[in-house]
């Protein structure tokens, strides 16, 4: 009982560091859209890579999660 209980409250973390993650990732690609004639090519580039490390992250996450269901 105190490994199921404990199981759901890590699916529910990584559920909301997904949730936080993806949040993060659209706010930075509007950003990147609406103010991208103002940016460097090496900013533009620096935002491609984190927003790549993100979906990365969120593909990891959510395969943890399928993992202990």
């Amino acid at each position: 009982m105190a490994e199921s209980k404990r199981t759901a409250g890590r699916k529910e973390t990584v559920e909301k560091n997904i949730n936080e993650t993806e949040e993060n990732l659209h706010t930075t690609e509007e950003f990147a859209e609406e103010h991208g004639e103002a940016l460097s090519e090496e900013e533009k580039q620096n935002i491609n890579e984190k927003n790549e490390h993100r979906r990365e992250n969120i593909e990891n996450m959510e395969q943890s999660v399928n993992d202990e269901e």
